[in-house]
């Protein structure tokens, strides 16, 4: 990064300018921790962001509230960069070294899914400037997409062709080794809803006595997958997984409930596998309907693709990424890291975090692309960056650490890695022709030989209106589960 001269000079220098700002954002969300779906603060304050950075945005796209398209440029190749700010229910964590949440059971972060969407949006503000300095025609898009953990976002946007007519897709994620992803995109990730709903052929009414009900075959359910999940060669061959959430129970104390929703998701590494899990697990939702004598209705939620990697770029991301270097963290993070090893009873160590960078081939293994970046991968040329913010490896660390880490000196740093890379990576695309013919080349002979069409049907609409977790009393201040002291 030293040697960076002319725009990569003018990027890196507007990345350490605007720092303060970038880490403020961080934080903001941090401490919003809204979940997927629910991410009305988070969204809105990317969203002005990019406005007052000069990009015309449109928000609620893809009929989703907190999911927004922002576009700058007139002419030259459309780079694009995209946003994720969902938290994850149950990792509430406040930033400080030991264990103590801000809210049990409440919603926080553990891959910094706060800085993810704001480093991004710093990356693209930061080659807008660039490009207007030195006289470089491009257009950029940056896209909010929400909901990350529940796999929603993307597939919907994909099919509505939000993702149409870029030229290269830059992405990052926070946390695994610090690398390229490589040639590891295979996984696949499918839920849907299973709605119940008493329906006595033989006349009979909830609540009458030896009459089941809605929970009844939600649980029967639940325990006919569980038995089929051995003879399932997807998940007992192929790593794949299978998890399972009961979103409604019927809400009911004084009859036999009469609606229950359980919730399927399950991953993969292919579509054939995602598909033979899929009619396992809906037999497993008829078998129990009819012995609850309900009335099922499944109804898909989300469906991800597998991803098509792109050596061109990943090889142009990487590069970029050793001029650069791993984070720099300051002795201020390093003090803290400290305090973490001592809070747990580990000997400290001078230098606490993991600033390693593994080539990709190496770092097969460490990551679980089952997310739904796969889905950019199918429109663009497509290169995921990861940056790590792990401490020293020889430990064993509790969940805690992860999430205490995202809102302190470590994350911050992150994210000043994660904006200079990309910016610099969209620069040398734009710089050199050669490279971005090279990389849609690439890009369109994979394509043309393993093509998987998106597998969100027309006129399904994003589970918006699902009860999905969220704060109460919105904008938002108590967290849907009272804390022990309350109950």
């Amino acid at each position: 990064m030293d040697n960076w001269v002319g725009e990569k000079a003018t990027i890196n220098k507007w990345v350490d300018d605007n720092a303060v700002e970038m880490v403020e954002m961080s934080d903001k969300i941090f401490d919003y921790a809204e979940p997927g779906l629910r991410e009305y603060k988070s969204s809105k304050l990317l969203v002005d962001y990019m406005r007052k950075s000069g990009f015309n945005v449109e928000a609620g796209v893809s009929e989703m509230s907190t999911a927004f398209n922002s576009e700058w440029g007139e002419k030259g190749p459309v780079i694009g960069f995209f946003a994720e700010y969902d938290a994850t229910p149950g990792h509430s964590q406040k930033a400080v070294p030991w264990d103590e949440p801000v809210i049990p059971y409440g919603p926080g972060f553990t891959d910094a899914h706060n800085m993810l969407g704001v480093a991004s949006c710093f990356a693209a503000v930061a080659l807008k400037e660039t490009a207007e300095k030195h006289g470089i025609d491009t257009r950029i898009r940056l896209l909010g997409t929400p909901a990350e953990k529940l796999c929603v976002g993307k597939p919907f946007m994909a099919r509505d062709g939000l993702f149409e007519g870029m030229d290269a897709l830059l992405a990052w994620h926070p946390g695994g080794p610090t690398s390229v992803l490589g040639d590891v995109w295979p996984l696949t990730y499918m839920s849907m809803v299973f709605e119940f709903k008493v329906e006595s052929a033989a006349g009979g009414q909830s609540g009458d006595v030896g009459y089941p009900g809605a929970l009844d075959a939600a649980v029967l359910m639940y325990n006919n997958v569980n038995t089929m999940k051995e003879h399932m060669p997807a998940l007992t061959r192929r790593g794949g997984s299978i998890n399972e959430f009961m979103m409604t129970g019927g809400q009911c104390t004084v009859s036999t409930p009469e609606f229950s929703q359980l919730v399927y998701a399950w991953r993969t590494n292919n579509l054939p596998d995602q598909d033979a899990i899929r009619k396992t697990i809906e037999r497993c939702a008829q078998g129990a309907a009819v012995a609850a004598d309900c009335k099922v209705e499944p109804r898909l939620i989300t469906a991800v693709r597998t991803g098509l990697p792109n050596k061109t770029l990943t090889d142009i991301v990487l590069a970029n990424l050793k001029a650069h270097g791993p984070n720099r963290y300051t002795e201020e993070d390093k003090a803290f890291a400290r305090e973490i090893q001592r809070s747990l009873g580990h000997k400290e160590t001078e230098q606490p975090y993991d600033v390693s960078i593994i080539e990709p081939e190496k770092a097969y293994g460490a990551f679980h692309p089952a997310d739904d970046v796969n889905e950019f991968t199918w429109h663009a040329p497509t290169a995921r960056l990861y940056v790590s913010k792990a401490m020293t490896r020889g430990f064993r660390y509790p969940r805690w650490v992860d999430s205490a880490l995202c809102g302190m000196g470590a994350t911050h740093r992150m994210g000043e890695t994660a904006a200079k890379v990309q910016a610099a990576s969209a620069v040398d695309l734009l710089t050199k022709p050669e490279a971005l013919k090279a990389a849609k080349a690439e890009f369109n002979k994979k394509r043309a030989e393993h093509w998987e069409k998106p597998l969100i049907p027309i006129g399904l609409k994003p589970p918006v209106t699902l009860r999905w977790p969220e704060w109460v009393n919105r904008p938002g201040s108590e967290w849907w589960i009272p804390p022990p002291d309350l109950l």
